[in-house]
């Protein structure tokens, strides 16, 4: 039950601040904006209250309530067993290869996620058909807290997997380059989708594992602010939209290139975000919610 309460002060307070407030402060803005789409919309139509990217939030509250239930049936205590051996080669194969068919699958139900999209719930519309992958990558970061799995890694796999999914990604952008330049884009664009669908988790398997790697190989030099950067991270998760709408409207201000315009307020919107949320912090009572 305390873990519970934990979670609703964390997750759910968030939730309802960012859809009642920031989210509907981001479409006002964006819709005061007389070159974005909103703007064309009478105040009727402008979609207010939608979960937006607070979908994570959504999926990580329900993943949480079946980890309770999970807890509860098994019992609460919790024990390490470093005697079970990390996932082999075998482990990545199947998991990602059968999170690719389901990934595949997901993506056909195009109707399901166009009502979603059109829906309060318009984020799940963009995410629902990775929800599985999230689930499992959700049961494995439990699993692997009891038999410290994360800590052991195996660095040759792990190196292996990351050189594999490099070559899978510069293979799909360069069939993507080939398509675009033919022309033939327009035509092939559901094949190329429902195949990016399927190297999704394949890819995505050698990053994260790197990812992991290379935090634990540079523990003692990044690891203050590698920590601080966790720490800040939700927060920075939760300020974002609204920092990002204000400085892309700050920024169209000079008439700069759109690519210019994006590729600008990427970095420095996650690095004001991230500062934003490092000096809100310092207050007690918001520092017990994000």
């Amino acid at each position: 039950m305390r873990y519970i309460k934990d979670r609703m002060l964390r997750i759910g307070i968030p939730f309802m601040a960012d859809l009642l407030l920031i989210n509907n402060a981001s479409v006002l803005i964006a819709r005061l904006s007389p070159t974005r789409p909103l703007a064309e919309l009478s105040w009727n139509e402008i979609p207010f209250n939608r979960v937006g990217v607070l979908w994570f939030l959504v999926v990580l509250f329900v993943f949480d309530l079946l980890y309770c239930a999970w807890r509860a049936l098994h019992g609460d205590h919790f024990s390490i067993d470093t005697s079970i051996p990390t996932p082999q080669l075998k482990s990545w194969l199947v998991s990602a290869v059968v999170l690719a068919i389901i990934e595949v699958m997901m993506t056909t139900r195009t109707d399901l996620w166009a009502a979603l999209t059109r829906s309060p719930l318009d984020g799940l519309g963009a995410q629902g058909m990775h929800v599985f992958t999230y689930a499992f990558l959700f049961s494995l970061g439990c699993k692997a807290s009891n038999y410290r799995w994360l800590e052991r890694l195996d660095s040759h796999l792990v190196i292996r997997w990351f050189r594999f999914s490099i070559v899978l990604a510069l293979s799909l952008l360069a069939i993507c380059l080939v398509l675009t330049f033919n022309g033939s884009m327009s035509d092939e664009f559901g094949r190329l989708y429902l195949l990016t669908a399927f190297l999704n988790p394949l890819i995505g398997w050698g990053v994260i594992a790197y990812l992991l790697l290379w935090f634990q190989r540079n523990e003692k030099n990044c690891g203050n602010w590698l920590a601080a950067a966790g720490v800040d991270s939700f927060g920075t998760y939760i300020v974002h939209p609204i920092v990002l709408v204000v400085l892309l409207k700050t920024i169209s201000l000079f008439s700069l290139n759109p690519w210019l315009i994006a590729l600008s307020a990427i970095p420095i919107g996650i690095i004001i975000s991230f500062g934003l949320t490092h000096q809100l912090r310092r207050i007690p009572t918001v520092a017990k919610i994000i």
